[in-house]
């Protein structure tokens, strides 16, 4: 990694019955890829939290990604919210 900043700006958030344990967060990535294990920040208004990814899905549309965080965050991370990774 170059130093480069990289942050995902949350689209959609998804809970799946099967995986309750587990949030899906979907939104537009800008800067380096985010990769499993990586500590990210979460900030929505003067709220900051760190988290661990567990899971990383790329999609077709260049930027789209989804990353899995612990679905304890649900009342923090919303649409809007800014996931950005740790350096």
């Amino acid at each position: 990694m170059n130093g480069e900043v990289s942050w995902l700006v949350v689209e959609r958030v998804d809970v799946v019955p099967s995986r309750a344990d587990w949030m899906f967060v979907t939104g537009a990535l800008t800067g380096e890829p985010i990769s499993v294990g990586d500590e990210v920040t979460i900030r929505d208004s003067d709220q900051v939290t760190v988290a661990t990814v567990e899971s990383v899905e790329l999609h077709s549309r260049p930027g789209k990604t989804t990353i899995v965080l612990g679905a304890d965050l649900r009342s923090v991370v919303t649409a809007g919210t800014v996931v950005q990774r740790r350096e």
